[in-house]
């Protein structure tokens, strides 16, 4: 009976040592590309929370510029995997190089959200003085509307000094026929979101370039003025892309290049609309199927993008805190993200 029992035991020790050795599970390490524009701040984090607290993952998080993080993330080893934000056309030669054409190691999301640029009023002027488009400014009832609330000539806020959109903006005035009637004044976003504020605070015309997403847009009713669709580039430096087009309505010529830069310029168009993508590297799908299936379907509303913008820039809320608590206010809409996935580890069961 000794025996018996002291055999018993000696076995589910055994048991016991090989059940404590048994091994666990390593996670899936991921790390996201870090980009420093808030837009590109929330998605990662939000991308990095799904990753960890819905598929499991391991993440972290490495800072650098775009080219250095896409050509990093293209290696496949690991070092980068994930690059959220990627503007196109902006990005239109890596995008060749890597996921187009060339080595096609980077893997798009499917379904990438627009943005859009151009000159932005308040929703109260359009809809009070019917003002739509860009031509409107020509008439001087409507340009009226835009004098600055200390007085003086109207102003056409083109943006920061130095930011090309700021010299298109002047060449745009130009060419649309109402620089004679409003002075192009540069100024730092903090003014712009400044001067707007004063003027929505009594229901005054501002008019000035902006671009989405951006928390102004959660903050504010702003309506962009109507501009003739793109259709293509005409400069000399865009002969290789393949947007050009030798008579298109887009020809600009940086003062970098030419002193006479305004005149010899001319743009009767609107900016492009632009596709923003998150890339992922092409061996996540086999290292990790789920996670790589997910980040191809993520689908990020653009008016999201601006209410986060608005949490992490105007109320100064932290960038993971305000991810964390999207993705649990939104269940639903991650579950869509992640339905590949569960589709593709159930059929491969």
């Amino acid at each position: 009976m000794g025996k018996l029992w002291n055999r018993a035991v000696a076995a589910s020790a055994l048991f016991g040592l090989l059940a404590g050795v048994n091994p666990v599970m390593a996670k899936d390490k991921v790390v996201i590309g870090e980009l420093n524009w808030t837009g590109a701040i929330a998605i990662q984090h939000i991308l990095g929370e799904v990753i960890k607290t819905r598929l499991d993952g391991d993440v972290s998080y490495l800072a650098g510029d775009v080219p250095v993080l896409l050509a990093a993330a293209a290696k496949g080893d690991g070092s980068v995997d994930v690059v959220s934000d990627i503007w196109l056309p902006n990005q239109s030669a890596a995008w060749a190089k890597y996921v187009a054409g060339g080595t096609k190691s980077l893997v798009a999301n499917k379904h990438p959200y627009i943005g859009v640029q151009g000159f932005y009023i308040p929703g109260y002027i359009q809809d009070k003085y019917n003002v739509h488009s860009v031509y409107d400014l020509k008439k001087p009832e409507v340009a009226k509307l835009f004098e600055p609330l200390g007085g003086g000539k109207s102003q056409l806020l083109v943006g920061p000094a130095g930011w090309e959109s700021s010299y298109i903006g002047e060449i745009k005035a130009k060419d649309y026929g109402f620089s004679d009637k409003f002075e192009s004044v540069s100024t730092e976003a903090s003014v712009t979101y400044a001067k707007l504020a004063a003027a929505y605070q009594r229901e005054k015309g501002v008019v000035f370039y902006a671009y989405t997403p951006d928390w102004i847009f959660s903050a504010f009713d702003l309506r962009r003025l109507d501009e003739p669709a793109f259709d293509g580039y005409a400069q000399d430096n865009k002969k290789d892309d393949p947007l050009y087009k030798v008579d298109g309505c887009w020809k600009f010529i940086s003062p970098t290049v030419d002193a006479d830069w305004l005149s010899k310029s001319k743009i009767t168009c609107a900016f492009p609309d632009a596709k923003i993508y998150v890339l992922a590297s092409s061996t996540l799908q086999k290292r990790a199927p789920r996670i790589a299936s997910f980040l191809e379907n993520v689908a990020i509303d653009p008016n999201v993008i601006n209410d986060l913008i608005l949490k992490i820039e105007k109320d100064k809320q932290p960038a993971d805190v305000v991810a964390r608590t999207w993705v649990i206010a939104n269940p639903d809409i991650v579950d869509r993200w992640l339905v590949p996935s569960a589709e593709k580890v159930s059929s491969a069961q």
